[in-house]
């Protein structure tokens, strides 16, 4: 499974590159917004900071303004992944710029019928908001599971990638799922990370031990 980061926290995303396990970062306008830096400043640096795909979207709402916007973020970089919302509008952006090569990835995604329209456009990720399908009072994970069932037996080369997630539980279900990515805010990536209580308990008795350890000639132990 894919791990991608959301955010425009420069050090978090170098936290996860040392790490190894950051496939690329997602962005959207209220994070641009958040973030007090000019949008091609932003990019430049989180393009710099890891070797993956970033992310940015649309604030067009007509089409053919999508697609000046997204050949535009393309052009920046041939790295970038437009972000465009499953609205009629963004459908016929989708499909023009799938049509130039340029990966998209359908936003704002709450139902398979968006997953079905949003693929069959061409988009290259589609991106459901996990938790807020949840707080809508749906079943979340059976919706998300019918999503990926619906890539599956179509063929689709989409990747599902889930959104929005809250907690380190939802990131665990996704993985149950087989959900092809997930993209983890500040908050929800320590959560995953942190350390299991187990393996600090253990870590901390190999330590004592070693201590008792005779003494080495060489090695720096």
């Amino acid at each position: 499974m894919e791990i991608w980061l959301d955010t425009a926290d420069l050090d978090l995303i170098q936290q996860a590159r040392l790490m190894g396990i950051v496939y690329g970062v997602t962005t959207n306008p209220s994070i641009v917004a958040k973030s007090k830096q000019g949008l091609e400043e932003l990019l430049e640096k989180i393009l710099e900071m890891q070797n993956g795909p970033v992310t940015a979207q649309v604030t067009a709402n007509e089409a053919s303004k999508m697609i000046e916007q997204g050949e535009a973020l393309f052009n920046f970089s041939n790295r970038m992944i437009v972000k465009i919302p499953v609205t009629t509008e963004g459908y016929k952006a989708i499909h023009a710029l799938s049509e130039k090569k340029i990966p998209t990835m359908a936003t704002a995604v709450f139902h398979p019928n968006q997953v079905l329209l949003a693929a069959s456009s061409g988009s290259t990720y589609i991106a459901p908001y996990f938790s807020h399908i949840c707080e809508a009072d749906m079943d979340g994970i059976q919706i998300l599971k019918a999503m990926l069932h619906l890539l599956e037996r179509y063929k689709f080369p989409a990747k599902l990638i889930a959104a929005s997630l809250k907690s380190g539980e939802q990131v665990r279900e996704c993985m149950d799922m087989g959900t092809h990515a997930v993209t983890l805010n500040k908050e929800v990536f320590a959560s995953f990370i942190a350390d299991h209580p187990q393996t600090k308990k253990s870590v901390d008795r190999f330590a004592n031990d070693w201590k008792t350890a005779k003494a080495r000639r060489s090695l720096p132990f």
